[in-house]
């Protein structure tokens, strides 16, 4: 059935606005069933485990809950460093998956890439047989940052050689592989998986729609992970987890508009700008007596992230030695293009604002191309090279002022700025923030860092990051886990609603989604608001309870369908802005039911990270519950 089928009808007593009801009716029986139980898990955790996902690079992290409450809970977070990259030890790895034909796992992270670029740096011949028909797979997870797409399980993901699978398949690969380099950490210690009392807890940006969300959260499913012990959690509210349990000698605070005190002291509230390779994810919280944390407004953010300054680099490049030669590079010289990228990203982070040059290794086989391209020496090419500014060539190394990098940061740097200035400052005149937090490995670069004080010198707000930003999400994560009543409400994104039928208005609705119903003009798809986008709504409460009636006596089942829309007041389901995210399906049972018997009291839940959407219906003496089913 399509979401326009919807055939909710008015109450009978013509009262559509019922926001509470009786849910559960004494039963002398004690019959009171319900076919299928809320999941919500409220049982401590042996174990956490976390992954962060992200979309430059990948993480895992671990803590045993007696660790947690009996020493420092930071100290005790087991984060592993095994990852490497050009002989170095990392505790995060590239978001890159290499498959082989058969959809297994070949290698992941900078082993991924750098066997695809061996693999396409040598002659066919001493290629793998069936390499065409491999899968690689880098820097993915931005897809699921939609924009109005309308994402699903078998939405496709295409891999940088061209092939294509659906993503729910690429995501669980990833948690999969993922999910066992963890459960081997503990084996490596000679411990057994608890998989019944561990809690899986993998991150997701605040700014990601419900079906995002979803994907992830069924990906996870796919990979293993149980979903009753499975929690998706928002990255930048991990972060300001994980910061707020810092001791402030442990933050990069150089400020110079006021003093900064204890980030964490209760009436605090803290702005949380986590920088990663895609997005910026923007969330606020105010520190509550009892350390809970409260959201004061709703997430927000874009793609602001680092892998856009290595864009800008790569087409740098490209205008400067030419695109033809830098084609024939990335084509013939594949593991070369890998080190040249490895390089930049090492580079890009560790840049400050008081470099004169940044020295990038240029692979001998791009100058040998270069050279032949241009018919010249390299010194002589730079010399004609002016307009692009000052660049030296000195032992294998091209060394650029620092002014020509600084400008493959400024558009992302300048869309950050504006939009803290023009949507979230000028939206929310009203909410002093304290402390504004940068995490995430964007946050890694002390030029980031600088630009972003000097933007806002002038509000008087203390910018400030931990030792280690990239770890934020990461370590926050495990703590979520381990207490996810920290934050007790949220600020909604979005309106959401159900479509339903009722009485044409001609002054309201519109001509298009008239019909006749007997006698009656009657409107179809109606947007009948449950929260509006703004509204602050509590962690772990099923609210905004309204009934609704079928058209007729006849019916034996029917189907209610949820939407969310960015409008504050949508009209009809069909309006622009309006998503369709899934439906619940109610059965009001055999025999003759007199139409007042047939209510479906539909609720949500939308304190957690996911949404939840609960229809109940009474027959005789059992209360009925059905579940969303996201699309």
């Amino acid at each position: 059935m399509s979401a326009t089928e919807v055939d909710f009808g008015p109450s009978p007593d013509g009262d559509n606005s019922v926001d509470t009801v009786d849910r559960v009716s004494d039963d002398s029986d004690g019959d009171n069933t319900v076919d299928t139980v809320d999941c919500d898990n409220e049982v401590t955790p042996r174990l956490v485990i976390a992954i962060d996902f992200g979309t430059y690079a990948c993480g895992i992290a671990l803590q045993w809950r007696s660790d947690y409450e009996n020493t420092n809970c930071l100290e005790s977070i087991k984060v592993p460093t095994k990852w490497s990259s050009t002989g170095f030890c990392t505790r995060k790895t590239p978001s890159c998956i290499l498959l082989k034909p058969d959809k297994s796992v070949a290698e992941f992270g900078y082993k991924a890439d750098f066997q695809f670029s061996k693999n396409e740096s040598i002659p066919e011949r001493r290629r793998p047989k069936d390499w065409k028909d491999w899968y690689f797979f880098r820097y993915f997870k931005m897809r699921l940052y939609s924009g109005e797409e309308q994402l699903t399980v078998d939405t496709p993901m295409e891999a940088a050689n061209d092939k294509h699978l659906p993503m729910v398949e690429v995501l669980s690969k990833t948690i999969g592989f993922l999910k066992d380099e963890a459960i081997n950490m503990l084996k490596e210690d000679g411990v057994v998986y608890p998989e019944e009392e561990t809690k899986w807890v993998i991150t997701v940006p605040a700014i990601w729609n419900d079906p995002a969300k979803h994907v992830m959260h069924e990906a996870a499913e796919m990979a293993g992970i149980m979903g009753k012990n499975l929690s998706i959690a928002l990255e930048p509210e991990c972060a300001a987890i994980y910061c707020t349990t810092l001791p402030l000698d442990k933050m990069d605070v150089a400020s110079n508009t006021k003093k900064t005190t204890n980030i964490a002291a209760p009436g605090q509230t803290l702005m949380v700008v986590d920088m990663g390779g895609g997005t910026v994810d923007i969330t606020t919280v105010k520190i509550n007596e009892d350390k809970t944390m409260k959201q004061v407004y709703k997430s927000c953010g874009g793609p602001w992230g680092g892998t856009r300054v290595n864009e800008k680099f790569e087409m740098f490049l490209r205008d400067l030695i030419g695109q033809e030669t830098i084609r024939t590079f990335v084509e013939k010289h594949a593991i070369d293009y890998y080190d040249l990228r490895m390089d930049f990203e090492s580079r890009k982070r560790e840049m400050k604002s008081s470099d004169d040059q940044i020295p990038i290794k240029l692979p001998d086989s791009l100058r040998q191309l270069w050279e032949r391209a241009e018919d010249k020496e390299i010194d002589d090419i730079l010399e004609g090279k002016e307009n692009f500014g000052n660049i030296e060539f000195m032992s294998g190394r091209l060394f650029l002022d620092a002014s020509i990098i600084q400008k493959f940061f400024q558009e992302t740097i300048d869309g950050l700025q504006k939009f803290l200035k023009e949507d979230v400052f000028s939206e929310n005149p009203n909410v002093t923030v304290d402390s504004l937090i940068l995490v995430g490995g964007f946050a890694e670069s002390s030029y980031v860092v600088h630009c972003l004080r000097e933007s806002l010198k002038a509000r008087n707000i203390p910018v400030v990051r931990p030792q280690l930003p990239e770890l934020a999400v990461l370590n926050g994560a495990v703590l979520f886990g381990q207490n996810e009543k920290i934050v007790v409400s949220r600020v909604m994104r979005h309106t959401y609603g159900v479509a339903m039928t009722m009485d044409f208005v001609p002054e309201k609705h519109r001509e298009d989604e008239r019909y006749q119903l007997g006698r009656q003009l009657m409107a179809n798809n109606v947007f009948r608001k449950h929260v509006t986008v703004g509204q602050t709504v509590k962690i772990s409460e099923w609210v905004s309870c309204k009934e609704y009636y079928p058209e007729s006596e006849k019916e034996t089942k029917t189907t209610v369908y949820i939407f969310t829309s960015d409008s504050e007041d949508p009209v009809h389901t069909t309006d622009k802005g309006c998503t369709y995210i899934g439906q619940v399906d109610v059965e009001f049972g055999r025999g003759s039911v007199p139409m007042k018997k047939k209510a479906v009291t539909v609720e949500f839940k939308f304190g957690g990270t996911e949404l939840k959407v609960r229809a109940l219906t009474t027959t005789g003496n059992r209360t009925h519950v059905r579940y969303l089913k996201v699309q």
